[in-house]
């Protein structure tokens, strides 16, 4: 019998490490630029939050001064954040967007 581990626990592995968080975020967000589906970048962020560790959503709500539970639903795909919202959680895990020439 082999060893396995599914895909998400595997992904929260690989992100706990923050350039993989950073390389991960980059190519979900090119991704988004180019598809424009919102609910897969959110996703992207979600796994970044959630490998972090425990306590990472309630530290990163207090931190940018947003609703612990709104949070929670916009990581969760209940609600989606405007694009504000969506620049202070990327700039609240450590982020900035550049802009490149295409």
């Amino acid at each position: 019998m082999t060893n396995s581990i599914s895909h998400d626990d595997l992904m929260q592995e690989h992100l706990k490490d923050k350039d993989y968080q950073r390389i991960y975020l980059e190519t979900s967000l090119d991704e988004f630029a180019k598809d424009g589906n919102i609910d897969a970048f959110i996703r992207s962020l979600q796994y970044v939050v959630k490998a972090r560790g425990r306590g990472a959503i309630s530290a990163l709500a207090k931190e940018l001064n947003i609703d612990r539970s709104n949070l929670s639903d916009i990581l969760n795909g209940k609600v989606q954040p405007k694009i504000s919202t969506t620049l202070k959680l990327i700039n609240g895990l450590g982020y900035k967007i550049q802009l490149k020439r295409a």
